[in-house]
């Protein structure tokens, strides 16, 4: 499979990258190819390209832009038009030292589905910190998914499970990823507030 990483030369977007390179043919989607081919030399088996052209031809498309950008998504439309694109946008924004969720209303996945009515928007990954994947082995990490069909979660929990170790959990639709992505602000703070070094999410049951 063909997977574009969008914002692919960013920390996040590369770490996903790196990973999903294990087991798909990967993209590295950037404004600026050339950057976007350099990150590439790094991860076997991966190429680089600008947006649209990754968009094009990948099967299925992460997007990994900061929050700021995340509009200049829209013009990818017509290259997106009945993929699955999943967001690992996560709106934050700092004030006295604390992370807070960084929009009014709504979510950065929300804006996406907006952006792109022909395609099929998920929200996945978002809190799990870079550096987790950059490890020999991941840890055991629950990754939870909005999406507003279970076909949608279905083909994005297929993507997270390429990533040994990782275990999606439906979070229900997308009007519910504000609460995922608001998610990112808690863990940043209890690692930081804690000193406990990176926090990834990990949900235990009864059932043991």
């Amino acid at each position: 499979m063909k997977v574009a990483v969008l914002g692919g030369t960013g920390k996040m977007g590369r770490a996903l990258a790196s990973r999903l390179a294990e087991s798909n043919s990967v993209i590295i989607g950037s404004r600026d190819p050339a950057r976007a081919r350099e990150a590439a030399k790094g991860i076997p088996g991966a190429s680089g390209a600008d947006y649209a052209e990754a968009s094009r031809t990948a099967d299925v498309v992460v997007v990994a832009v900061p929050d700021s950008a995340v509009a200049t998504i829209a013009p990818l439309a017509k290259h997106l038009s009945g993929k699955l694109v999943v967001s690992v946008v996560n709106p934050l924004r700092s004030e006295g030292g604390i992370l807070y969720f960084g929009r009014k209303a709504g979510s950065a996945a929300e804006e996406l589905a907006e952006l792109l009515p022909e395609s099929r928007v998920s929200t996945a990954f978002n809190n799990i910190p870079a550096g987790f994947l950059l490890k020999d082995e991941v840890v055991p990490i629950d990754v939870l998914v909005a999406a507003d069909s279970k076909e949608t979660y279905e083909e994005t929990a297929k993507l997270v499970r390429e990533i040994k170790n990782l275990r999606p959990l439906y979070a229900g639709p997308l009007s519910q990823a504000a609460i995922v992505e608001t998610i990112t602000a808690l863990v940043l703070n209890l690692a930081s507030l804690n000193g406990t070094g990176s926090l990834a999410t990990r949900f235990v049951s009864r059932k043991g």
